[in-house]
Order: C-alpha cells, then sequence, then structure tokens
C-alpha cells in the first residue's frame, strides 16, 4: 500500500473555517468505524479519513476530485455516480450499494450514504459514509441460496411441506401442497389453517400435534385417514418447531407423507406372518404327535418282537437235536427278529435327527479302531454272500470329536449298503486317510450303481430308486442313507456319493473334521454293556487325583477306575477326610487335582471348595488345584452355578469312564503348563 501524506488542512473541509473545529472534525473522522467523504457544491471530493484510504490503499491525492470513481467495479460505475448526481442535483440525502475495489485487488461490496450540508438556506456540499457491508450480503446470498435449495427439494418430493406462525397462518406450501388442496401457493400463504380445508381427521390431529409444538419446543407426530379417489388412504405428519433470534418457537413446519403403502405391506406382512405362525404351530403339533405315534408303535413292536426272540432262544435250547429244516426255521425267524428291530431303530433315528431331537454324546475318540470294527462285524455277511473286502487304512492313529455309537452306526450302515447291492463275487473297498484338516473314509463297490437322475434324491428318506415298482429287488425302508448323512452333519462333517450309473457302482465318502494329536493313550474298555470295542483315552499315569464321594460304591469303583487309568487316586468319603488329607504335607506326592460330589451330608460339594480354597490360601506353598464337579444335577443352571462356585468343570451323573479320565487329563495338563 502506498504511503499517504497527511492531509492539507486547506484542502480537507468544506469551507472556511477556525483551524480548531476543522481539526476536530479531521480527528473525529479519523477514528470513526466507517469511512468518511466530503463533497463540495461541484460534487468534487475534497476530504478522505483514514479508514478510507487505508480501504482503498491508495493516497489522498489520487482520491481527491473524481478521483476514487476509478475504484468502483465497472458494472457499477454508472449507476452508482448517476445515484450522487440525483442526489446532489436535489440537495437531498441518498443511498446505494455498489462494489469498490479493496486494497487487494478484490472488489467488495459498500453501502453508501450522502447527507447535504446546508447552511442558511444554501447547499455547502455532501458529507458521507461507506460501510463494507461484503460479508452481510454474502450471508444474504447464502440464505437466499438455501432457501431455493430448499424450495427446489420442497417442491420436487411427494411430500405435503407447509409453514404456519403461531396464529397458524400459513407462510409457505410447496408444489405437492398446492395439488393436496387445489389451490395455488399464492391462494393459500396467509390464510389461517381453518381457513384452508383440510380433513376432519388431519384438522384435529393438526391441530394438537402444532399446539404441543409450540407449547414444548419438540417436535410432535400426528396421523390420520382420509378418503382419496374413492380409496381410504393413511398418513402420518410430523410438526417440527421453528426457533426465533430469541429462542421462541415462532413457526412450526408440517411435514405430511402418504403412507398408504407402508400400511397395505405391513398388513400384508402381519398376515403372513400370523399364517407362518400358526402353519409352525400346525407343523410342531404335527411332529409331536409323529413322535408321540412313533413312540407307541415302537413299544408295541418291540414287545412282540421280544417274545419272540426270548422263545426263539427257548427252542433252540430245546432242539438242539432236531432236524436241519427246523433249525433253519429258527434261524430264520431269529433273523426275521434282527431285522425288524434294526428298522425299528432307523427309523426312530431318522426321526429324531429330523425333528433335532438326536442327541450326541461326544468325545475325542480314535477313527480308525471304531471303523475297523464296523468293517469286520460285517466281514461274515459278505463272505456268505460271496464277497471280497477290501481295506486301506491310511491316516494313522488320528482323532475326531464324536460320538462312538453314532460314528460306528455311519460306517456300518454304509458297509451294509454296500454289501446288500453288490452281486456275488464283487468286491466292496474301504479306505480311510487324511485330507486337510477332515478324515475321509471311503466305500466303494462295484455292484448294482444309482441312477444319475436319483443321485440328487439319495440321502432324502424312503426313498429308493426302484420305489413304486412291483419288482422291488431290495428291501428296506429307504431311511440307512438319510440317516448317514445327518450323523455326518452332526458330527460337523458330510457325505458324498459318486456312481457311472446302473450297474457300474458307486462310491460314497464321509468326511469328517479331524482332532489335533493329542500324545500319548492307553486302551481301556468302554462303559458301555456287551460292547467290545476299545476306545483309546489319554493316559492319566503320574496324574494324582484326589476324589471325595460319600457314597462308598460311587467312590471306591471310581477310584479303580482312575487306577486303571494310571492315576494315583487317594479317596475320601468327606469334607474332613479330604482336609486331612490335604494337611499331610507329602512335598511331590501332594494330589493335583480334585474331583469332588457335589450332594454329600453335612458339608457339600461347594463347601468342601470353599474349605479347600481357604486352606490354600493359606499355604502358599500349594499351587490352586482344579477341581471337577460330579453332580446328579443336570441342569443349565447346576452346570452355571458349579463353574460359578469355583469348579473347572461340572460333570453329570452317572458319569461315562472315558469322559471322566479325559477331562481330568485336561485339566492336569493344563495345572502343569
Amino acid at each position: 500500500m502506498s504511503a499517504r501524506p497527511a492531509p492539507q488542512p486547506a484542502r480537507s473541509r468544506p469551507g472556511r473555517q477556525r483551524g480548531g473545529t476543522t481539526d476536530h472534525f479531521r480527528l473525529m473522522a479519523d477514528c470513526a468505524p466507517v469511512m468518511i467523504w466530503v463533497a463540495g457544491t461541484d460534487r468534487r471530493c475534497v476530504y478522505f479519513n483514514n479508514p478510507w484510504l487505508e480501504f482503498t490503499g491508495r493516497a489522498l491525492e489520487d482520491e481527491l476530485g473524481h478521483g476514487w470513481t476509478g475504484g468502483i467495479h465497472p458494472e457499477d460505475r454508472e449507476r452508482c455516480i448517476a445515484a450522487y448526481a440525483r442526489g446532489f442535483g436535489a440537495a437531498a440525502a441518498f443511498e446505494i450499494e455498489y462494489r469498490l475495489r479493496h486494497r487487494d485487488g478484490e472488489y467488495r461490496w459498500l453501502l453508501a450514504k450522502g447527507a447535504p450540508l446546508v447552511s442558511e438556506g444554501s447547499l455547502g456540499g455532501f458529507v458521507g459514509s461507506c460501510l463494507d457491508i461484503t460479508d452481510r450480503r454474502l450471508a444474504e446470498q447464502a440464505v437466499r441460496k438455501r432457501e431455493e435449495d430448499f424450495k427446489t427439494l420442497a417442491d420436487n418430493i411427494p411430500d405435503v411441506i407447509a409453514r404456519f406462525d403461531r396464529d397458524m397462518r400459513c407462510l409457505y406450501v410447496n408444489r405437492a401442497g398446492e395439488q393436496a388442496f387445489g389451490l395455488p401457493a399464492g391462494d393459500l400463504i396467509g390464510r389461517v389453517r381453518d381457513a384452508i380445508e383440510l380433513p376432519g381427521s388431519m384438522a384435529a390431529s393438526l391441530a394438537r400435534a402444532a399446539a404441543g409444538a409450540f407449547a414444548g419446543g419438540c417436535e410432535e407426530r400426528f396421523k390420520f385417514r382420509a378418503d382419496a379417489s374413492g380409496q381410504r388412504r393413511h398418513f402420518s405428519g410430523r410438526v417440527i418447531p421453528e426457533r426465533g433470534a430469541n429462542g421462541s418457537v415462532e413457526a412450526v413446519l408440517v411435514i405430511t407423507c402418504d403412507d398408504t403403502a407402508r400400511e397395505v405391506e405391513e398388513e400384508r406382512r402381519a398376515e403372513i406372518l400370523a399364517r407362518e405362525r400358526n402353519a409352525r404351530a400346525n407343523a410342531e403339533s404335527a411332529t409331536l404327535a409323529r413322535d408321540q405315534f412313533l413312540a407307541i408303535v415302537s413299544h408295541e413292536l418291540r414287545s412282540p418282537l421280544n417274545g419272540i426272540k426270548c422263545w426263539t432262544h427257548v427252542l433252540e435250547n430245546q432242539l438242539r437235536d432236531a432236524q436241519p429244516s427246523v433249525r433253519r426255521a429258527l434261524a430264520g425267524i431269529m433273523t426275521g427278529v434282527e431285522h425288524q428291530v434294526r428298522l425299528i431303530d432307523d427309523l426312530l433315528d431318522v426321526t429324531r435327527a429330523m425333528s433335532g431331537n438326536l442327541g450326541l454324546a461326544k468325545q475325542p475318540m480314535p477313527l480308525l479302531p471304531v471303523l475297523a470294527d464296523a468293517v469286520e462285524s460285517l466281514r461274515a455277511l459278505a463272505l456268505e454272500k460271496g464277497l471280497h473286502i477290501v481295506t486301506d487304512y491310511g491316516m494313522g492313529a488320528r482323532e475326531i470329536h464324536g460320538d462312538p455309537d453314532r460314528v460306528r452306526q455311519i460306517f456300518v450302515n454304509l458297509v451294509t449298503n454296500a454289501v446288500k447291492f453288490t452281486p456275488p463275487g464283487g468286491t466292496v473297498r474301504i479306505g480311510a486317510a487324511a485330507e486337510g484338516p477332515m478324515a475321509r473314509i471311503e466305500v466303494r463297490d462295484d455292484g448294482a450303481g444309482i441312477p444319475p437322475e436319483f443321485l440328487p434324491y439319495l440321502f432324502d428318506p424312503f426313498r429308493q430308486s426302484d420305489q413304486g415298482s412291483s419288482s422291488r429287488r431290495h428291501e428296506g425302508l429307504g431311511l440307512g442313507l438319510a440317516l448317514v448323512q445327518r450323523l455326518a452333519q452332526l458330527h460337523g462333517g458330510h457325505v458324498t456319493c459318486e456312481s457311472d450309473g446302473v450297474d457300474r457302482g458307486a462310491t460314497f465318502r464321509v468326511y469328517l473334521p479331524l482332532r489335533r494329536d493329542s500324545g500319548t493313550h492307553v486302551a481301556m474298555a468302554d462303559d458301555r454293556p456287551g460292547d467290545d470295542l476299545a476306545v483309546a483315552l489319554p493316559s492319566l499315569s503320574g496324574i494324582r487325583v484326589l476324589l471325595i464321594d460319600d457314597q462308598r460304591d460311587a467312590r471306591e469303583s471310581l477310584a479303580a477306575l482312575l487306577t486303571q487309568a494310571g492315576a494315583q487316586a487317594e479317596a475320601c468319603a468327606s469334607a474332613q477326610e479330604a482336609m486331612a488329607h490335604l494337611a499331610m504335607d507329602r512335598g511331590e506326592d501332594a494330589p493335583e487335582v480334585i474331583v469332588c460330589d457335589i450332594a454329600m451330608p453335612e458339608e457339600d460339594g461347594y463347601a468342601t471348595l470353599k474349605r479347600i480354597r481357604a486352606w490354600e490360601a493359606a499355604h502358599p506353598g500349594h499351587p490352586r488345584r482344579p477341581a471337577v464337579a460330579l453332580s446328579a444335577f443336570t441342569q443349565r443352571e447346576d452346570r452355571i452355578r458349579a463353574l460359578s462356585e469355583g469348579f473347572q468343570m461340572h460333570l453329570a451323573k452317572p458319569v461315562a469312564p472315558a469322559e471322566l479320565v479325559i477331562v481330568i487329563a485336561s485339566v492336569a495338563r493344563g495345572m502343569r503348563m
């Protein structure tokens, strides 16, 4: 900005005045917050104050006379000079807005006002002020832009939008409102609500909502119904308060939308949901009735079959020297009984699986012993039919987490199916291998094969490829493969089948998730009566167990079981005996794991564990031993209480020996880590 010389007294006043008066005027003008100018009767400016010169960045000599007009925006110059001329010509005050170039080169808006200097009835010149209103104009433009944007948006949405003041006088209505009321906006604006024809239900609802918005200052909602084009329609509205500068609610914005489509859809969905609920209830009732019916049928069928089987056994013992035809007849009766029992079992298992009631007793288990046992149990049947069974077990001692009974059932059903559909002289091949994280068990035969069109329905219950034919070649209800697939799914796996067509054999593959290797194992007889399957369990060798149970038989049998598994078991009949046992400082021979019954006289298992924990806290040299709860209370809340009381595991009585061994090995391993 150019240096500004000091104003010249002789040229900075409208007329001859005493020096003191001129100096006072100049001082006041330079201290004013606005730009001030003074012009003579010839319209030539004779004075500009410091704010003007600081705004333009020009020297006083460049502004005097008509020099200041060079800074006016070209588009505003003619209009601005004409306004000055009219004011001077009429000797009257004038006001104008125009753009003047700022010292930074940008044009800014000024509000200029001029007033005549009249002395003794004659015009002595003009004095005026200029105020920078650029920010105000920008704000006004922004407001106008927002209003235009709002109007554009409001006029292009289907909702009715209107604004009302505190007297419920219409201030604005959008195009949708014009269409709804059948009047142009000009005829609606200015009318009070009562003068606008509104549906009765809308008028009352709107009045209540608006009163609430004005009184409480919060958004209010309302709903109403109206007839339009002969149809009953649903509407919803919002009343949004608008506050003024003083914070009070001065107006409300009313937004109304047509919810007919949504209401109709909700009603339709409600009807569908009601129908689905009824259908579900009917299906559940039918399922319950079916399960009850099958249970009764099973009982009624098993009772006579049991009698037939028993009497057949009696006859076999009494007719040891009978003719071969009699012996063959008795064997046929026994075979028929066994076949009927298997059908009943499969039917009940499939029914439970379909209804989600088929329970599994899962545990870590080696896969190959179960597979081998299933195959060997059917080898005699295969040899009797003249079939060859070839096995190839290549997956080692890998484990799965499963129910040994149900896994064996999968293999028995698949191998039985292969033997059933393979003609004499054929071969059944069984293989097992690890495929990534899954175990793959394959059963392949060169028998009857499966038609391609039937493969998609192979695992459906009660479906057979020759179903409906009067010349069925194979017996059965078509439940075995359906049960195989469901059992595999319950173990986290699945079953697939491939066949090149009729008389070209079939290949079934069972995929089950493998567990990680779990170290050394010992062979231990399973607790199922009549089952000589050996299940590999973790060894408890070197693990010291403190067993607490008030029942002598349970205590001694559990101690014998743990000893057989390799553990060092100490049995106590009460909390007092357990505390006395712990108090014996035996160093490395101290118990590592506590197995405690819950329901005991005098002090139950919870109180016993509290005493043990208090004793451990008072003897820092003794570690906090993991505790396993044994209980005949098996509900969910019982398990939760046992865990919350400090037990690490909760086992239900009667406990499966294999499960107990696995749990003790697990908690002991966690303590030693």
